[in-house]
């Protein structure tokens, strides 16, 4: 039996709640694949806040609407400060291939990117942390949130006040890590840059519609689309510092109906992604002056509409250092390893921007466990028996947290 001893004297026994985890796994499991059959994407979950809000009342607490997520508090026996502890509910626009027996109902529509998963071991968490109040110098904020695949929910949620009463001052997320080579249950977790910022954006382009017979009575909007996208990839080959990664993706293109007709517009659509916020501003305002440009100089139009926008993130250094210890004492140095900078993108960042805070990654299945498929895919697969792993990392770190900051 491990105590850890914090500041007062008193102790906390890690022990306690990797049992607490372990005991609430079947739980877990049942609402993970109950949200998993019944997906839903956006900002309106009504059937997941539902399952959501029922789990928190059978715990006794008292979930609350903040915009269209869900809020509830734990209160410790003595006061203190307040963690955050966050999970994303929405699923992903995408038909699911995975075979399994519990897979989505809804045509079109896949957690395949672990949000249930997260909202289960919040659940779970939120268990732990009721039973274990006596170790709570302070508070526990959890936020059920809606809509991070398309970068609204965090916002609204910011917006309707959820780092207010009470007042937040850490903030902690956790996220799914599928075919890695990082085992099932580990943990990665690094200070600094974590993910890039994403910038979605629209192109629509007007030209002038002819018969296909005499392209030189029209404007072609095609043509234009074309040259736009071929000048869009020197903004990386050529005006990016190379030492700053940056990635520019055209993910879709189109325009006409018919073989014999050029067409009077058409658009594209795509992603920027970087980290520093010089050059992501600097690379969108050329996004808009090469579109712009181009399509003047071929005779036509163009309009770029930057349709969501998303930070990029950065672990703060002190939280980071003090929350990967914990983790060290919960689950053993040897599982908590480096988590490298990458191009995905996370609204969390939203709210890391408003607080300091930390994002953890828990994998749930690495290739050399089987588990091939990538996030967003519809074949992926999660390995549920990490589950404890990520309720018991939420509930540790942030009952220690607050033990050490009175």
């Amino acid at each position: 039996m491990l105590l850890n001893m914090v500041k007062g004297g008193r102790t906390i026994n890690k022990d306690e709640y990797i049992y607490a985890a372990k005991s609430t796994y079947s739980d877990m499991v049942a609402w993970r694949r109950h949200i998993h059959s019944e997906p839903e994407r956006g900002l309106h979950l009504p059937k997941t806040t539902e399952l959501v809000k029922k789990a928190l009342l059978d715990m006794e607490l008292r979930p609350q609407n903040v915009g269209d997520g869900i809020v509830a508090t734990i209160y410790g026996q003595q006061k203190g400060k307040c963690v955050l502890l966050r999970a994303d509910m929405d699923a992903l626009p995408m038909p699911e291939k995975s075979g399994l027996p519990f897979a989505s109902k809804i045509p079109g529509v896949n957690h395949a990117c672990g949000h249930d998963m997260h909202t289960a071991m919040l659940l779970g968490a939120a268990r732990i942390l009721t039973e274990h109040k006596k170790d709570l110098r302070g508070c526990v904020k959890l936020m059920f949130q809606p809509d991070e695949e398309e970068g609204n929910g965090a916002r609204q949620m910011l917006q309707a006040g959820v780092l207010e009463e009470p007042n937040v001052d850490v903030v902690i997320g956790i996220h799914t890590l599928v075919a890695t080579d990082v085992p099932t249950s580990s943990i990665a977790v690094s200070p600094g840059k974590t993910l890039a910022s994403s910038d979605l954006f629209r192109i629509d382009v007007k030209g002038k519609g002819c018969h296909g017979a005499r392209p030189e009575e029209g404007v072609d909007p095609i043509n234009i689309l074309c040259h736009i996208h071929s000048m869009l990839q020197t903004l990386i080959s050529l005006e990016r510092p190379q030492k700053e990664p940056a990635v520019l993706t055209i993910g879709q293109i189109s325009a006409g109906s018919a073989p014999n007709a050029i067409p009077d517009e058409g658009f594209m659509t795509g992603t920027l992604r970087t980290f520093d916020n010089d050059i992501r501003a600097r690379l969108k305002r050329r996004i808009v002056e090469i579109a712009e440009g181009t399509a003047k100089s071929l005779g036509g139009s163009a309009s770029v509409c930057y349709t969501a926008e998303m930070p990029s993130m950065s672990n703060d250094e002190t939280v980071t250092k003090e929350v990967k210890g914990y983790l060290c004492e919960l689950i053993g140095s040897q599982n908590v390893v480096p988590m490298p900078a990458r191009m995905a993108s996370e609204d969390f960042a939203e709210v890391m921007l408003k607080r300091p805070g930390v994002f953890l990654r828990l994998s749930v299945g690495s290739t050399d466990e089987g588990y091939t498929c990538k996030a967003h895919n519809p074949k992926v697969l999660f390995n549920e028996e990490a589950m404890p792993t990520g309720a018991a990392a939420y509930a540790w770190c942030a009952s220690r947290w607050l033990a050490e900051h009175i």
